[in-house]
């Protein structure tokens, strides 16, 4: 399997995954189970006690020791039967039902353990990971656009323009964005909704991460503008609005989607900086952030290593994303060709003597 393809193949695993966190998640995000604080991984046996074997597993929940906190004996362990396909109802609302992948009877398996609160680890980096992608994406999607509008009428229009555009850029570049991501964040009321939280995160990260891919696409632009074919289509009588829609942005269409491939991964670290200081989402809401926040001290991480979960899962998505980044980037002049072959079109209009100009 190719590298392109390994990375197609990890994109759509998550993509499938947070799509659809309710079905793979074994339980709600909020859901705790005082009983069971700092639970390491259970697994999955298909041996009974007495050492045979069979087809339906069990699993294997350490046993707590009566006396100590978050610490549990895994000598014998207590063997749940497994089930796949189980329908849940959240606790205290049995109008909320889910259809599950898997669960055990009056309770929850913890695959990647749970936290401190007795929260399942498996099901919060599910739905956090739904939500910080959400962020993510919605903010690198608008950064992306309003760089392609700047970079557009800085490269295209003339050069008061250009020169007055490129300051602004420039100035916004200079600006430290992570210090200004705090700054701006911190000036919110403590008593702010989460939900107003995750969009102040976004709308801020996207107003700061716009100038850079703003001035790559500017250089398009303004190499796109003085290309043969845009001189052509200016003698032939095309208007501006012609020239920019069959032309230019079809020539910047392949490098915006490269540096919107470019600006997730930024946006994902962003976010996840913002929550893990408290900052950014905060509960009930989770995200990959809020969850890293548990694994604050260097005792938790040493002892609980599971809460770093979001940081092994995050490795996965970047790679995979910097490498379709790169395969875009490299298939640039391709998709450039389809779009002059296919969607070229001159304004038909006649001349004295001759048929109307097509190419």
């Amino acid at each position: 399997m190719t590298l392109p393809r390994a990375a197609t193949f990890i994109l759509a695993l998550y993509a499938a995954l947070f799509l659809f966190a309710d079905f793979f998640a074994v339980a709600p995000s909020d859901v705790m189970d005082p009983a069971l604080p700092y639970l390491p991984p259970e697994t999955l046996r298909f041996t009974s006690p007495s050492g045979q074997f069979h087809l339906r597993p069990s699993l294997a929940r350490p046993q707590p020791i009566t006396g100590l906190f978050a610490a549990y004996s895994s000598q014998q362990p207590a063997l749940i039967p497994f089930q796949f396909f189980v329908i849940t109802e959240s606790p205290g609302d049995p109008a909320s039902r889910h259809l599950r992948l898997c669960g055990i009877p009056g309770g929850v398996p913890h695959f990647l353990g749970t936290d401190e609160f007795g929260r399942d680890v498996w099901s919060r980096l599910v739905y956090g990971g739904r939500l910080t992608l959400l962020i993510s994406l919605s903010a690198a999607l608008a950064a992306t656009l309003f760089a392609l509008l700047i970079g557009f009428l800085a490269g295209y229009t003339g050069p008061l323009a250009d020169a007055a555009l490129m300051r602004v850029v420039e100035a916004c570049i200079t600006v430290p964005w992570f210090y200004l991501l705090l700054a701006i964040r911190a000036l919110l009321p403590l008593r702010t909704s989460p939900l107003l939280a995750a969009a102040v995160c976004a709308f801020v990260m996207a107003a700061v991460g716009w100038a850079r891919p703003a001035r790559v696409l500017r250089g398009a632009a303004h190499s796109a503008r003085q290309s043969a074919y845009v001189t052509l289509a200016r003698a032939t009588g095309a208007s501006p609005w012609h020239i920019a829609r069959w032309h230019l942005l079809p020539a910047l269409a392949p490098l915006a989607i490269t540096q919107f491939s470019v600006l997730v991964p930024q946006f994902v670290a962003a976010e996840v900086a913002l929550s893990y200081l408290g900052l950014g989402v905060t509960d009930p809401l989770v995200s990959w952030g809020v969850m890293l926040a548990s694994a604050q001290h260097l005792s938790a991480i040493v002892q609980y290593p599971w809460l770093m979960s979001p940081i092994w899962t995050m490795i996965p998505l970047f790679f995979a994303i910097h490498i379709l980044a790169d395969r875009s980037a490299s298939a640039s002049p391709l998709t450039l060709s389809f779009f002059s072959r296919h969607w070229y079109k001159l304004p038909r209009q006649k001349v004295q003597g001759e048929s109307p100009v097509r190419l």
